[in-house]
């Protein structure tokens, strides 16, 4: 079935255009969420459901689809990346503990580069709260400024801020290390 001729199904006989999508890109999508998700230790219907979300939320954003800008295969493949990383930020622990910068640590071969990750771990954990958490979460886990407001209830403007005063304070706490 066209993209074109699954849009006007969508449309007119939103049940049956759902079948139809499913039945074409049903498989597509959940190996998307499944290799994103691949080697964590995620639920199978964690998995299940993401895949479930991506149709779910394409369906609720049908009006905001543009055939002219892309396929709808391309379009449920982004969202499916997109909540499956979504899902990797809300099952993620914040990594402040000893185990997390020993595991850390074990990974990198050169000393130095373990010294300097070991540096930056305790200058961030010496920062105060939520500053801690703010640059946790915007550069460890990769949240958005709006995501990470939303969560920690501040402004977007106040999380910016913060965020760049935390990153002052590390880089002249790390002259010191380097010196």
């Amino acid at each position: 079935m066209t993209d074109r001729e699954l849009l006007e199904l969508l449309k007119s006989k939103p049940e049956k255009g759902i079948n139809a999508l499913l039945k074409q890109y049903g498989g597509l999508v959940y190996a998307v969420v499944r290799r994103k998700l691949s080697g964590l230790n995620i639920a199978e219907a964690d998995i299940e459901a993401c895949a479930a979300d991506t149709f779910s939320e394409f369906y609720t954003d049908l009006c905001k689809f543009d055939p002219a800008k892309g396929s709808i295969k391309a379009w449920l493949c982004v969202i499916a990346r997109h909540n499956a990383a979504d899902l990797i930020r809300r099952n993620a622990p914040l990594p402040l503990d000893d185990e997390m910068n020993a595991a850390e640590c074990s990974l990198e071969s050169d000393l130095e580069e373990q010294e300097m990750r070991k540096a930056v771990l305790e200058a961030v954990k010496s920062l105060a709260e939520p500053d801690r958490e703010i640059l946790m979460r915007k550069f460890y886990l990769g949240e958005s400024s709006k995501d990470i407001a939303k969560r920690l209830k501040m402004t977007v403007s106040n999380v910016d801020t913060r965020t760049s005063r935390a990153v002052e304070k590390l880089r002249r706490s790390l002259e010191d290390w380097r010196k």
